[in-house]
């Protein structure tokens, strides 16, 4: 999955835009402990995530 992928996922989910690159850093956290991407798909979307400005808001 690639972040133009994860963006349509998000709005189909969501029914809105995300605002930042946190709302998909979030939201990636949430598909990962549920099971729905695996531990490359999620370090994959990080590191782009923390590349387009994204910060860690949950402790962890």
């Amino acid at each position: 999955m690639n972040i133009e992928v994860l963006i349509l996922h998000y709005i189909q989910e969501k029914r809105q835009k995300p605002n930042h690159a946190n709302d998909l850093l979030d939201y990636i956290q949430n598909e990962y402990v549920n099971g729905k991407l695996s531990i490359l798909q999620y370090r994959s979307l990080c590191q782009d995530l923390y590349l387009r400005g994204a910060k860690q808001t949950t402790p962890g």
